[in-house]
């Protein structure tokens, strides 16, 4: 599965969030597998490819965001998938 497909996808994480107020566990290490298998690369290249540097931009940008109207369980873990997902992206500047 492509990383934009993944994020946003119809199956993807942000969809599952925000049609069936779950948080996928499984999609979401597909993504944090993804990045982290991609972060040297693009750290050699000095770039991230247009499509995973907008899917990235909106993961965050959800995540970020919250949901008042999530359970406080599903909240609090995408508090911890933000705090994550910027701690893999911070390894670009190292």
């Amino acid at each position: 599965m492509k990383f934009p497909d993944m994020v946003q996808g119809e199956n993807g994480l942000l969809v599952e969030l925000r049609c069936n107020s779950t948080f996928n566990e499984q999609i979401f290490t597909d993504i944090t597998d993804y990045l982290n298998k991609h972060l040297s690369e693009w750290k050699a290249n000095g770039s991230i490819p247009v499509a995973d540097t907008v899917a990235l931009f909106n993961l965050i940008d959800e995540l970020a965001g919250g949901n008042r109207f999530l359970n406080e369980e599903t909240a609090l873990r995408i508090e911890d998938a933000a705090l994550e997902i910027q701690e893999i992206i911070s390894e670009l500047e190292t």
